[in-house]
């Protein structure tokens, strides 16, 4: 069994997302950014998470890469969500 230590409590998986009325400009620069900073190579033609084909979509995963990385959300761009945005192949980290 996997017992907690007593007095520790469950903390629910959390992912960085896109809010959804993000501008897209702001988003599209994000992703250019951040992209120089981790590999965005999943969300490129051919990577599990390039469909579908949106900014939204892209700078999701991207936020969710940098989320982990310097584990903070950009505040002006991203929500905090508990729900896996993961689907089909495209696996959030």
């Amino acid at each position: 069994t996997n017992s907690k230590p007593s007095g520790q409590k469950d903390i629910p998986d959390t992912w960085c997302i896109a809010k959804p009325n993000a501008p897209q400009d702001k988003l599209q620069g994000f992703i250019n950014y951040a992209c120089g900073e981790v590999d965005c190579g999943v969300v490129q033609p051919g990577g599990q998470c390039y469909d579908p084909n949106t900014v939204l979509s892209h700078a999701s995963y991207v936020l969710d890469l940098i989320y982990i990385y310097r584990k903070s959300c950009n505040p002006d761009i991203g929500i905090i969500t508990t729900v896996d945005p993961s689907y089909g192949d495209c696996k959030y980290p």
